[in-house]
């Protein structure tokens, strides 16, 4: 394979086939298997930016094909890639290892050909990348990198000093030049998350390298979006206001404009795929939502659309949804049943608020709503656990006609870097066993289970106690499922079962890690889980399989895509 750039995405844990991994719950409420497959949407708009400028990009999920053949060779794989760059992703920390490790190994077999690194990890960490990682030569710096790596790929084929790179961290001998963050556009209509770029490649090269997750052709769902940034200051978030200030130099939101998302889903209908809107578009301005609903209207849209709402949004507002958007589901994340604890997870909105919206979503004709809590919060104990199940509980008794799915979860397995819990761990009632970039390296690279990658514990609860609240609330919450006919009984079975064999792991590990087991019997024990421990994969499904229709659109896009110039 030849390409000007090859980005490659790393599993979670790079080793991941090689030794026994009680994962736990950490994807549990993202599409991607537990080595977090998918990779980061911000590649498809790097790559299709980089090939329209005459640069030929590849895009290669080495985590998918890791996944889907256990005699596969990433080091085989990659002596037969020829390229002027490799770019690697480590945006969300749980990559940290993989992304470490696939650079060592990149730079082992290409010792001439240069590493970047990007995504929001990478911002944090730049300078720690460049002084512990000498495999690592570049760290493109921000949320909207495709200026900056143009201008790297650019510089390097030229020959140009990079001293001129906006964004760009390097290594220049023996010191480290840090470029400023002076490329943080303020419209990103420019940018898109072209799909055409992916079925052409995948046209191209006759393989599915670029697949963004595995079960993508099965249960396929495709990203609009609609901003960059945030204007909410969820403490555990690393996507906040505060986190895109200090990591990315931006201080507002950049909004696509409402053509160019309308246009992005009247694309992603010809695929007969579901979309998922990224950003609250009832929020802080419900106009711009307004519009978007307005000229979707016009065009009519015949596909599944997710939306997520940050806060509850008006009765007016759903209705429009619901005439605009025949088949439209909800996602929003209220983290806690107890007033007082969301509002210190930065939510800050009442209990009425919340039911009174759901209440109007399913009067507006909402396919199906999602509510996500979240487990190790600050001021949160089982107390507090137990009067949240009790809430759901009395959500789903009163919704027990419409299609209300609650989820709960905890954070895993790391806080993230750059959100405000990390940076004032002890104002937001965390403590971390975590700091620097190699200590949570070193946390995949000797832990066998969820319990051992966590790199924090909060005022109230213990690690022991995160673990034991999460699988106590599964099953409590399971249990509630199955009474109002969310799962059947058969599958709450199947989640006990599960759960009381990943009981049994953690404490085999905590007992090697002890002293009391060596790691050999700890092997022989540890019988690999199910994907999605605490719940069932159908509750995040909006395509409806591989249907007849998706295929005959596939079919026609891929004739269309043949005759359409690049």
């Amino acid at each position: 394979m030849e390409a000007d750039v090859v980005f490659l995405h790393p599993p979670s844990i790079f080793d991941f086939r090689e030794r026994p991994i009680l994962w736990g719950p950490i994807n549990d409420l993202v599409p991607s298997k537990s080595v977090f497959e998918m990779y980061p949407i911000g590649f498809v708009s790097l790559a299709s930016t980089l090939q329209s400028n005459g640069f030929e990009a590849r895009i290669v999920n080495l985590a998918l094909k890791m996944l889907r053949d256990k005699d596969f060779s990433p080091g085989n794989y990659l002596k037969e890639v020829e390229t002027e760059l490799f770019a690697i992703d480590l945006h969300w920390l749980p990559h940290v290892h993989g992304a470490i490790e696939l650079a060592r190994l990149c730079k082992e077999i290409h010792p001439d050909t240069p590493i970047v690194l990007g995504g929001l990890s990478s911002s944090y960490y730049h300078e720690e990348i460049l002084e512990s990682i000498p495999e690592v030569d570049f760290v493109v710096r921000g949320d909207a990198t495709e200026y900056p790596m143009l201008e790297l790929v650019r510089g390097l084929r030229d020959g140009n000093d990079l001293d001129a790179v906006p964004n760009l961290s390097f290594r220049s001998g023996s010191t480290i030049e840090v470029n400023d963050i002076t490329s943080v556009p303020d419209e990103i209509d420019s940018f898109s998350l072209d799909y055409e770029y992916v079925f052409r490649s995948v046209l191209k090269t006759r393989n599915l390298d670029i697949l963004p997750f595995q079960e993508f052709l099965t249960r396929p769902i495709m990203a609009v979006l609609t901003r960059k940034g945030c204007d909410q200051n969820c403490p555990g978030c690393g996507g906040s206001s505060y986190s895109y200030s200090k990591l990315c130099n931006r201080s507002k939101i950049a909004l696509r404009s409402p053509e160019k998302v309308v246009r992005d889903l009247k694309n992603i209908e010809e695929f007969r795929a579901p979309a998922f809107v990224i950003g609250d578009l009832a929020f802080p301005d419900e106009e711009y939502g307004r519009e978007i609903l307005r000229l979707l209207k016009k065009e009519g849209l015949s596909i599944p659309v997710v939306f997520e709402f940050f806060t509850p949004p008006g009765r007016d507002f759903l209705m429009k949804l619901g005439e605009t958007v025949g088949n439209f589901s909800v996602e929003m994340s209220p983290e806690s049943g107890i007033e007082e604890i969301r509002v210190e997870a930065g939510r800050r909105y009442t209990n009425d608020e919340l039911k009174q919206s759901i209440n109007w979503a399913f009067e507006a004709g909402c396919s199906q709503f999602d509510l996500y809590f979240m487990i190790g919060l600050k001021g949160q104990t089982g107390d507090t656990l137990n009067d949240t199940l009790e809430f759901i509980d009395g959500l789903l008794e009163k919704h027990s006609d419409d299609n209300l799915i609650p989820f709960i979860s905890p954070y895993t397995p790391f806080l993230d870097p750059g959100s405000l819990a990390f940076e004032f761990p002890e104002k937001y009632g965390f403590t971390k066993y975590a700091e620097t970039l190699m200590d949570h390296y070193e946390l995949l690279d000797s832990g066998f289970t969820w319990k051992d990658f966590l790199s924090y514990r909060t005022d109230e609860m213990s690690k022991n106690d995160l673990v034991r609240l999460t699988y106590e609330s599964a099953i409590e919450l399971a249990q509630i499922k199955e009474k109002h006919g969310i799962i059947s009984a058969d599958k709450l079975e199947d989640l006990s079962e599960k759960i009381a064999l990943s009981k049994r792991m953690i404490r085999l590990s905590d007992a090697k890690n002890t002293g009391q087991l060596d790691e050999e019997q700890l092997e022989a024990s540890l019988t690999e889980l199910q994907e999605r421990l605490l719940i069932d994969r159908g509750e995040l499904d909006w395509s409806n399989g591989v249907t007849a229709r998706r295929v005959m659109a596939v079919l026609k896009k891929g004739i269309k895509t043949l005759f359409t110039p690049a």
